[in-house]
């Protein structure tokens, strides 16, 4: 313990002497200078910290969504819920499931870490009827949950980033978009044109607010395919972009690469469309099948500097650069120190995707708090709204969550 504590001090030590201020203390809106991230006394902020994964969204292989696995999505839990207990006990459920997934006291232990930002993935069911995605849909509780988050990280003294992860329609087929096999979006105009609608809601709400680092558009767009990419994507970032800058000049907006190709190749300079104050970002996972033969520790390295490359490429952009998600896939601390220390000397601010999860794997990877036992799954299907409500708050992160010792980093 005491060695490790030397080495977290030596580490902070040498993170200082680079001139980074990776405290959110008291806060003021952050901008961008160049390739940094600057507080408005124009000091450096690298951002350092988690995604909270399946604080809004459920995701079958992490999140506590149904003991038998039929359920796949968020969409799905919220549908039966709705269909068996009706919309205001089916609500109050899901706050029940969000605010002991993720507490209060999650966001002070990742303070209390040394940790600057948490990234918050949300998708649009958690501000409109999931029967009526319109503007006459607005739940009456659509910004509680969020709010709640944001104040914990404002009273704790670290920043958000708010993440669209799930568009109405859906950016791809993946469950983590909060509805699976959809991947409407990109041909829908009624589709886009509300989900600009629910970007301007979104930003007018937090406009001003120094917690908020800022907006990612959105999360790993996956046009299909045949569709030429820059083609279809652009327009659609422009479109977020304008209109909300229209009701929030002031914060960063964070414009990611897309799905699978992952190259900023896929982004245009931004000077190109006079966008400013924007993060351009980028996400990657060392999946071991991907490279058969290859030792874990080489394939990770391989992908980072791969990334890390791709940043200097492009760093006639003038833009800072962000790892909104990654994951080593080891449970090898070394790999993961030897990874987040890569980063740090490249400059790019990340967040590690995931602050929790419950795979059922020993040892695990995927979270940096894993379950020490392992509580019970509701069935939504069949179980009572009393027993729902019960086995939600067992997965509480003080009942029995412990640090993962895989995720050695500083």
């Amino acid at each position: 313990m005491k060695r490790a504590r030397h080495r977290r001090i030596a580490a902070l030590a040498t993170i200082c002497s680079m001139a980074f201020s990776f405290s959110a203390f008291g806060q003021t809106l952050l901008h961008t200078k160049g390739r940094e991230i600057v507080d408005a006394q124009g000091r450096s902020v690298a951002l350092r910290g988690f995604n909270l994964g399946g604080a809004f969204i459920m995701e079958p292989y992490m999140s506590p969504m149904d003991r038998i696995h039929r359920i796949r999505d968020t969409y799905t839990v919220q549908q039966t819920l709705e269909r068996r207990f009706g919309r205001a006990t089916a609500n109050q459920l899901m706050a029940v499931y969000q605010t002991n997934w993720t507490s209060d006291q999650d966001i002070a232990r990742i303070a209390a870490a040394g940790y600057n930002v948490v990234r918050i993935p949300f998708w649009w069911g958690q501000f409109l009827d999931i029967d009526n995605p319109t503007p006459s849909g607005w739940r009456e509780d659509g910004f509680v949950a969020l709010d709640r988050l944001v104040e914990a990280c404002r009273r704790n003294g670290i920043y958000a980033i708010l993440d669209m992860h799930g568009v109405i329609g859906g950016q791809s087929d993946n469950p983590y978009s909060g509805q699976e096999n959809q991947n409407r979006f990109w041909k829908s105009r009624t589709d886009q044109a509300k989900t600009v609608w629910l970007w301007r809601k979104i930003a007018a709400h937090y406009r001003n607010n120094p917690t908020v680092a800022g907006y990612d558009l959105l999360n790993e767009p996956a046009p299909p395919a045949k569709t030429g990419l820059r083609k279809i994507l652009w327009p659609i970032y422009r479109r977020f972009y304008h209109n909300i800058r229209s009701v929030d000049p002031d914060h960063i907006i964070f414009v990611e690469d897309t799905f699978g190709t992952w190259s900023l190749d896929m982004l245009p300079p931004p000077k190109r469309f006079g966008w400013r104050n924007v993060v351009y970002e980028s996400h990657f996972y060392a999946w071991p099948e991907r490279h058969p033969g290859m030792s874990q520790a080489t394939a990770v390295k391989n992908i980072t500097e791969r990334n890390v490359a791709d940043f200097e490429r492009h760093a006639v952009w003038n833009v800072p650069g962000y790892i909104g998600e990654f994951n080593a896939l080891s449970t090898d601390p070394h790999i993961w120190r030897d990874l987040i220390g890569r980063l740090d000397r490249a400059h790019l601010s990340w967040t590690i995707w995931s602050y929790k999860s419950a795979t059922g794997l020993v040892p695990d990877a995927w979270g940096y708090l894993d379950p020490s036992f392992w509580p019970e799954r509701p069935d939504p299907a069949t179980d009572t709204a009393e027993t729902i409500q019960h086995d939600w708050e067992g997965w509480n992160s003080q009942n029995g969550f412990k640090r993962n010792p895989t995720m050695d980093i500083p």
